[in-house]
């Protein structure tokens, strides 16, 4: 599916795509259609994203804010070649044929209303977006011209201390999201509601490490979430509070 620096991947259940994220600080975003849904080592076609109308779209937002909170771009992918270059360029070679680029794109998730990636220092803070994608009802055919996807920026921390570098995400079983931070000292895991209100969940106040690889139980009651550098897991039992913070034991 491509050689370049991966990071995370998700998968449409619905058409069999797989997206890609690149944790690079001018990294693209990929899709790969499989020939066969389901069987990746039967090959396929990888593809990157860009915004329609708006060829090498920067949505970093460093230089000037070229894309507000909430806006809702419509998109379309295109193949590229010499997917498995040694020479490391893929994301330049998209940007060049009009990719749109990010910055730092992480932790990615597919839920009901769309795939959510996190691109760790986005922002004019350089402190994290929150992306949305919602795939075209004709995602990966001829088709979806006619209905294309969409991306949106559904959080953009305005500081650290509302967000700071966001990485590892999940989708709770009601739809909120659970971001891990990334950031140099004090890491959290934060709640977004559906609305985009973040809020404190837990902070780690034992070291630096950076908590990662949140997820929940199948029912939903526990929320798994480990601390890198610590080695350590934690398993953390509700009642769950459904809008804004939650409460937890």
């Amino acid at each position: 599916m491509g050689r370049f620096r991966h990071e995370a991947t998700a998968i449409d259940p619905n058409s069999g795509v797989v997206y890609l994220t690149e944790d690079r600080p001018d990294g693209i975003l990929y899709r790969f259609i499989p020939n066969v849904s389901g069987k990746l080592h039967e090959g396929g076609r990888l593809q990157v994203m860009r915004v329609k109308g708006r060829p090498s779209c920067d949505t970093r937002n460093w230089e000037s804010r070229s894309i507000k909170l909430n806006d809702r771009l419509d998109v379309e992918w295109f193949d590229i070649d010499e997917i498995d270059s040694p020479a490391d360029d893929l994301r330049y070679r998209g940007y060049d044929r009009g990719a749109a680029r990010f910055a730092r794109n992480e932790g990615m998730w597919y839920a009901n209303d769309g795939v959510y990636f996190a691109s760790t220092k986005g922002g004019p803070a350089l402190a994290g977006q929150i992306w949305r994608y919602v795939p075209s009802p004709h995602e990966g055919t001829p088709q979806e011209k006619d209905a294309p996807a969409t991306l949106t920026l559904f959080v953009e921390s305005p500081e650290a201390s509302v967000m700071n570098m966001c990485d590892n995400i999940c989708v709770a079983p009601w739809g909120d999201l659970f971001v891990c931070e990334d950031g140099t000292d004090v890491n959290r895991v934060l709640q977004v509601t559906r609305e985009g209100e973040v809020h404190v969940f837990a902070r780690n106040a034992l070291s630096k490490s950076e908590f990662c690889g949140g997820c929940f139980s199948p029912d939903g009651s526990v929320f798994f979430v480990n601390c890198q550098g610590d080695g350590t897991t934690y398993a953390i039992k509700g009642p769950w509070h459904r809008s804004g913070a939650s409460v937890a034991r």
